[in-house]
């Protein structure tokens, strides 16, 4: 025989072959633990702490007597929630008394409260509440499908006493919403400004090179374009080049002169003997102009020497982070949700 457990007189584990009549009551043994287990969960809901009520719910509880007509028990549930004394309903037992922080549902506990003052003929009251009504909300206007016409009339008679208030009330509060989005449209221009100038300051690598004295000892203007003074580099190495290839081209005129076979003519000889001397004249003040300005070169790149020169590079950016709405059916509903790149 297969061993076997049993709870409550109900078998755990079936033998082979059992007929459909074991099959029955195995299935009227898990229905049985079913109902144990819920008992046994509604028994830890009844032992645990009270729920607690969140604002709705209290409001709720305070609306049903208004639908059912008990005006008194309604005045007395709604003026609990709006006594400023009592604990947020948040923080307050489901039967405890509490008060709704909510902006919405204070304004329609009022409005019941109003309504149900009216029905008491408590009229001082009932206008008390919608002057409060009116005051934090100038455009309320009651649900004629909610409230009977007498109401609605108490309203018209209490905005038409609060008119010029309820006017400077309603400017202000205009005022203030235009100050509001005049302030979030300058931070928003404020923060774009921002995020342009740290997306510049991305782009750009800068790059710090240290600079030689050596260097700046070469001639033809590089210890300038070596400090960064490029124009100051360009005169120098284009007069250095001028002058170093004036001088050359006079040493080979004088060597091409020299080598000049005019015979016996003495007055050829008196000629090319001139024109070597003139020549040779030239050499030597190109020459001299070379060196000088070749040393000025050198004097003035020492002199104004740049220890090290920065320099900035273009740098991609990455793009901007995205985001999109995603939706995607799967069985029994969908999935909501955001896509975004980075």
């Amino acid at each position: 025989m297969a061993p076997r457990s049993t709870v409550g007189g109900c078998p755990h584990t079936r033998r082979p072959g059992v007929p459909d009549g074991g099959r029955e009551r195995a299935a009227r043994c898990s229905t049985l633990r079913l109902v144990a287990s819920t008992l046994v969960g509604l028994a830890a809901l009844a032992l645990a702490a009270p729920c607690r009520a969140d604002d709705q719910q209290a409001f709720e509880l305070a609306k049903n007597p208004f639908d059912a007509g008990q005006f008194a028990e309604a005045h007395a549930r709604l003026s609990a929630l709006l006594d400023p004394a009592l604990p947020p309903c948040d923080a307050a037992a489901a039967s405890g008394r509490c008060r709704v922080a909510d902006p919405d549902l204070i304004e329609r506990a009022r409005a019941l409260d109003a309504a149900s003052l009216l029905a008491l003929k408590r009229e001082a009251e009932a206008d008390a509440q919608i002057a409060k009504i009116l005051r934090a909300n100038p455009q309320y206007a009651p649900n004629p499908a909610l409230f009977p016409q007498e109401v609605i009339d108490r309203f018209t008679t209490v905005r038409g006493t609060l008119r010029r208030e309820l006017e400077e009330i309603a400017q202000q509060k205009a005022r203030d919403e235009l100050a509001k989005r005049v302030a979030a449209q300058k931070a928003r221009e404020a923060q774009e400004k921002w995020i342009a100038a740290l997306e510049r300051q991305a782009a750009e690598e800068k790059r710090v090179q240290p600079n030689s004295r050596w260097m700046a000892m070469v001639p033809f203007g590089v210890g300038q374009f070596q400090n960064g003074d490029v124009r100051l580099g360009v005169a120098f190495a284009v007069g250095e080049v001028l002058l170093g290839g004036a001088s050359l081209v006079s040493i080979v005129v004088v060597n091409k002169l020299a080598s000049t076979d005019v015979g016996e003519s003495a007055a050829l000889i008196a000629q090319l003997n001139s024109q070597i001397r003139t020549a040779s004249r030239v050499n030597q003040v190109t020459f001299a102009a070379w060196a000088a300005l070749t040393v000025a070169g050198v004097v003035q790149a020492q002199v104004g020497f740049v220890p090290e020169r920065t320099t900035t590079q273009k740098r991609p950016l990455p793009p901007r982070p995205q985001l999109s709405p995603v939706a995607a059916p799967v069985p029994g509903g969908a999935v909501l949700g955001l896509a975004g790149t980075f």
